[in-house]
């Protein structure tokens, strides 16, 4: 992977001249922005500096086995930072707290913007954005290389539980012999495999199961064959969830043979709904349909965030008898 050395002097000043930092993950976090937050965490607070990991929504069960992860915020007043870094966030919109952007550029303070979304529109002052990268994680792995930051174990395990996930359990197109050597150096590094895969897939509570089940249950297939589900704010209580439990359900829809792309709409409790597209197809732009809302990600993989709610919708039609 090559970073620019103008990329990686600019990073080094911005970390050496900031002591109060807010690390920010995008909405509806998954395993690949909150493990390179936690990542750079780690590094920065060894430096000596006050550290922020932020997300505006809760985080996932399956990641509170990473080091640090209990120590998210919800808020917090950028006025009161020297530094912001976004992690995996294609746009502004994605991190939930840079809504006067503008403010924060006049006051002087810088924004890194470190992320592998082809959709992302450069909203940095500093931008390190590799589209072709399997995941934010990888790109952060290097970039502590350059940095010549030692790769702790916790750091290491944090980093390939993004890759992991990023790269659908080593499954997805993006998967390349980069992916698989990285990886190995991470393990190398005393990144626990073992233990990623048994939070992110063996451990999963009956509240989650039913509400999988309750997604599947209703998954509907389109005339022009998208698989499509949906689940309504009130459905969380019922199945005993919560809405970090959605994740990883797209990729169930997803399976639905001979659709062209899946979808997933989940209301939240702030009056959004939620999309997630994947597809396995090579001729589908998936970042260009969730630009139209406002969102963005992967050829394969987006998401958006937009207001409203939910309205299911039945459609009956009578069939002639043909006695």
């Amino acid at each position: 992977m090559v970073i620019q050395n103008a990329i990686v002097r600019d990073i080094r000043d911005a970390f050496k001249t900031a002591e109060t930092i807010g690390i920010i993950s995008h909405r509806n976090p998954d395993a690949d922005t909150i493990g390179s937050n936690l990542a750079l965490h780690e590094i920065l607070e060894r430096g000596k500096k006050k550290v922020f990991s932020l997300c505006v929504d809760q985080i996932p069960r399956e990641l509170q086995f990473l080091r640090n992860s209990g120590n998210f915020r919800t808020s917090l007043d950028p006025e009161t930072l020297d530094l912001i870094i976004c992690v995996d966030a294609g746009s502004p919109n994605q991190t939930g707290y840079l809504e006067n952007r503008e403010f924060l550029e006049q006051k002087g303070l810088n924004i890194i913007n470190i992320d592998h979304h082809s959709s992302n529109n450069r909203y940095g002052t500093i931008n390190l954005v590799i589209p072709e990268a399997a995941s934010t994680s990888i790109i952060i792995f290097y970039l502590l290389s350059l940095l010549g930051e030692e790769i702790t174990p916790s750091i290491a395990t944090s980093l390939l539980c993004g890759l992991y996930y990023d790269t659908g359990s080593f499954m997805h197109s993006n998967t390349n012999d980069e992916v698989y050597l990285t990886a190995g150096k991470m393990m190398q590094q005393g990144a626990n495999i073992g233990e990623i895969i048994q939070n992110l897939f063996h451990s999963k509570s009956i509240g989650q199961l039913k509400l999988l089940g309750k997604i599947l249950e209703g998954v509907k297939v389109t005339g022009n064959h998208v698989a499509v589900s949906g689940i309504k704010e009130e459905d969380f209580a019922k199945c005993e969830s919560q809405a970090s439990d959605v994740s990883g359900a797209i990729d169930y829809l997803s399976m639905v043979k001979e659709n062209q792309f899946a979808t997933l709409l989940v209301e939240d409790s702030k009056g959004n709904v939620k999309g997630s597209l994947r597809t396995r197809k090579n001729d589908i732009n998936l970042s260009e349909m969730a630009t139209m809302f406002g969102g963005g990600g992967h050829k394969k993989a987006s998401g958006f965030t937009i207001k409203g709610r939910l309205k299911k919708e039945v459609i009956w039609s009578i069939q002639p008898n043909k006695n």
